[in-house]
């Protein structure tokens, strides 16, 4: 059987005409999926870029402390003692090595003396993160924090409680 070599070339152009307009079509709607309203931000808030109302925004370290700045979003200004719980609250951390033994065990920031395995301040001199605000507090177990270590950092202040893992340099 013999088939005309003109009668082919059509036929195949029409068939990827077809085959590319239906993967457009596709594409089209796949991405209008991914901007549906909330859609995006539920993407956002389940990998932590907003949403959050106490988020990790550094962690840095030396030999003996760690250097953890937040974006307080909670609704309170968080300090070290609580007065009136309408308007203010407490942060507690706790960090954990990678075999799971406690770093550090819970500790108020700025509660004076701290704990027999750690302390944590705040690091300006107002000793408070006002809400909306970015602020920083040092966290100091009992021992030297060692490099290449994965650190777990646990912190919760206003009834929020955020996890960051950290890889101590």
């Amino acid at each position: 059987m013999k088939m005309n070599k003109k009668a082919v070339s059509p036929v195949i152009a029409v068939m990827l005409l077809v085959a590319v307009a239906v993967a457009a079509v596709g594409a089209y709607f796949i991405w209008y999926k991914s901007f549906q309203a909330g859609s995006q931000k539920n993407v956002e808030e389940q990998t932590g870029t907003i949403g959050s109302k106490l988020r990790v925004t550094n962690i840095t370290n030396d030999n003996a402390t760690f250097y953890i700045t937040v974006k307080n979003s909670t609704g309170y200004d968080l300090k070290a003692s609580v007065s009136d719980p309408d308007e203010e609250a407490t942060v507690s951390i706790k960090i954990k090595d990678s075999n799971g033994d406690d770093h550090m065990e819970d500790s108020v920031v700025g509660a004076s003396g701290g704990n027999e395995k750690g302390s944590a301040n705040f690091t300006s001199a107002a000793a408070e993160i006002p809400n909306d605000e970015e602020g920083q507090f040092e966290a100091a177990g009992t021992t030297d924090i060692r490099p290449g270590e994965t650190y777990t950092i646990i912190i919760t202040a206003a009834g929020v409680t955020t996890t960051e893992k950290y890889t101590a340099i």
